[in-house]
């Protein structure tokens, strides 16, 4: 008979991904398994998972204990398996895990644990990174080489005699027990995927980074108070400490940290300068955040570090709980009215490494080195009818194929040779990485369905409250000419015929921009009101929401992409909206993107008057009672 398998999960208030593990184990091949989940008390409807699956688990319990040691310790006291680990609740096991982990076991009788390699991935499941290990012992532990903890099975009696668990420690509390057992039976490993770790707002690493850091050291401090690891602390003094800031410094790092990193790094070096070949990288991506260079840094680091991980071709994967390796590098189009943050959610959602900006497409101004067809109109409308005219184009731009010979050409200015080398470098780097195109363009509002039918774009339009769009414009001076919507017949065909007599009649006016902002922003919002209901899986965001909570805000937006939201994501978009950047930016640098979020929702009040803004009420109220509530609109006004 096979060995009897335990697997522990401790829980805690973590329902989003709790039924994703147990079912990653209940899944697993291997037909002797004891499946046990000790939980402290949740109370987000953690319970209630576990409940569903309770026939299926050898014992449970909800109670409250003092802490994620204590947790897993008493689900592996209770365990009667000869081979046992943990999983925690945020975390899965592959296809094969646990069988491949017992035949391990049985090849190598003598060693007290083995492990395979991991991967990385977000909250939504997409992978993020692989973590492959090589055949490590008690030396590479000792100078901090990290073992990704799910993809860790240990023999009981092995675990029995080191004493399981130190309820002292918090976070390095896997590492410290590696030590013990590799130091006690020796370790294995198998070159095998046998588990994904998960990367999330709420993951340790991140939001206590300096907690973290300073364990590495207290398991330093453990390992010179060991009789035993006397000789071998003597021996690898020097890479021991290097690894020690090594693995603090990536901590702090992550942790958005990067004195500190920097620092530490700095200290790896100094004890032991091998290790320089592994984070020179992060090294320099900290130096550029100390100094201020926060966009040359998320740059750099993106450039670095950006691969694809390989999860094999194992066809279960496809639907594996918790998990989530479906093909997805479908463009991204990011679009609304102009002047309503469609350039900052853009330069957001760029942020990601996974990602390319490309901006206006549609622009009558567009570069021909970036699109080689021109257009007619702004907010120029494609449909199938006149998709020849700019298919082919839209294929090149989403492929990163840039016509230089044709933007030489235009070339007028020193600013155009700039845009063109900017130009360029983002269509190289599209083909190198193999990176989603992401077309930042407000002109595409009315073609949204058209990019997302014949082109497999994911949408995402950004709604700006009628006031604040209205008192961009007018601090601008932009107007604009609605013979460039009347002169689209499919256009009024399909969206607009309805605005007719008010556009014609907006016509002798062509310096009210208070007038021309208040209709156009109602015939493009009423537009995307219908999408929410013929097209629900464009994401629709209100400007104000994610102006006022940023991170959050974000967070939500690339989990509906399937982009990873890493530190380096949360950073960036911290950095730009932070209270310290300007509330307003110049008008010569009217699309920066670092502002104070918060405080950049109220500068209308100094740009219209009561009376425009009574007017943009009255003309705007039909349409904007669908996206903000009377309330809202009160508070608006009662804040001026």
């Amino acid at each position: 008979m096979k060995p009897l398998v335990s697997v522990v999960t401790p829980s805690y208030n973590q329902a989003q991904f709790l039924e994703d593990t147990i079912r990653s184990v209940l899944a697993q091949d291997y037909p002797n398994i004891e499946y046990i989940v000790v939980d402290g008390g949740s109370n987000d409807g953690s319970v209630e998972i576990i409940k569903k699956y309770a026939d299926r688990l050898s014992w449970w319990v909800s109670e409250p204990d003092s802490g994620q040691a204590d947790a897993i310790n008493k689900g592996l006291k209770r365990a009667r398996g000869d081979i046992v680990a943990w999983l925690n609740s945020d975390d899965i096991y592959f296809p094969d895990a646990i069988s491949e982990a017992v035949e391990a076991l049985q090849a190598h009788p003598g060693v007290g644990m083995v492990f395979g390699n991991a991967i990385s991935m977000d909250a939504n499941g997409y992978p993020l990174h692989n973590q492959t290990f090589d055949d490590w012992g008690m030396e590479d532990l000792m100078c901090y080489n990290i073992i990704c903890q799910p993809a860790v099975f240990m023999r009981r009696d092995t675990l029995e005699k080191v004493g399981f668990l130190d309820h002292s420690y918090h976070y390095l509390l896997d590492h410290h027990l590696w030590l013990r057992i590799t130091n006690l039976a020796g370790a294995q490993h198998v070159d095998s995927i046998w588990a994904g770790a998960r990367h999330h707002r709420d993951a340790k690493n991140v939001a206590r980074a300096a907690e973290f850091s300073q364990e590495v050291f207290r398991v330093l401090d453990w390992m010179q108070g060991q009789a035993t690891l006397t000789g071998r602390m003597k021996k690898l003094k020097r890479r021991i400490w290097g690894g020690a800031y090594n693995i603090s410094g990536r901590y702090l790092l992550e942790g958005g940290l990067p004195g500190p990193a920097l620092r530490d790094y700095w200290r790896a070096t100094i004890r032991d300068p091998s290790l320089l070949k592994f984070y020179w990288h992060r090294m320099i991506y900290a130096l550029l955040s100390l100094i201020g260079w926060s966009g040359a840094a998320d740059w750099y680091y993106s450039l670095m570090t950006h691969f694809r991980p390989e999860v094999g071709d194992d066809l279960r994967l496809r639907n594996w709980p918790g998990l989530n390796i479906a093909a997805n590098n479908a463009p991204i189009v990011i679009t609304g009215v102009h002047r309503s943050g469609t350039t900052w959610v853009g330069k957001m959602i760029a942020a990601s490494r996974d990602v390319i900006y490309l901006s206006e497409p549609l622009n009558l101004w567009h570069r021909p080195g970036v699109m080689r067809t021109p257009v007619a109109h702004w907010y120029q409308y494609i449909c199938d009818e006149n998709e020849q005219f700019f298919l082919p184009a839209l294929r090149e731009t989403l492929g990163y194929r840039y016509h230089i010979s044709t933007e030489i050409f235009s070339i007028r200015t020193v600013k155009d040779i700039g845009r063109m080398l900017r130009d360029m470098y983002r269509f190289i780097k599209g083909n190198l990485t193999d990176a989603r195109p992401l077309l930042k363009d407000p002109f595409a509002v009315f073609s949204s369905p058209w990019f997302s039918r014949r082109l497999g774009a994911k949408i995402v339009i950004v709604v700006r409250h009628p006031v604040a769009f209205v008192s961009s414009l007018k601090r601008l001076g932009w107007t604009f000419d609605f013979q460039n919507i009347l002169d689209q017949p499919l256009l009024m065909r399909d969206h607009l015929g309805e605005f007719r007599p008010e556009m014609e009649a907006m016509l002798p006016y062509p310096d009210d921009i208070v007038g021309q902002g208040s209709l156009l922003w109602r015939m493009v919002y009423s537009v995307v009101d219908q999408y929410r209901t013929t097209h629900p899986e464009f994401v629709v965001i209100r400007h104000e929401d994610i102006s006022l909570n940023p991170v959050d805000g974000y967070q939500d937006m690339y989990a509906a992409l399937g982009l990873a939201f890493t530190p380096w994501v949360r950073r960036k978009i911290t950095q730009s909206t932070h209270k310290s950047n300007p509330k307003e930016q110049p008008e010569q640098r009217e699309f920066s993107t670092q502002l104070d979020s918060r405080a950049n929702l109220l500068n209308w009040k100094h740009r219209l008057t009561d009376e425009e803004i009574a007017r943009v009420h009255e003309l705007t109220a039909d349409v904007a009672a669908i996206f903000y509530s009377d309330e809202e609109w009160q508070q608006w006004t009662r804040s001026r």
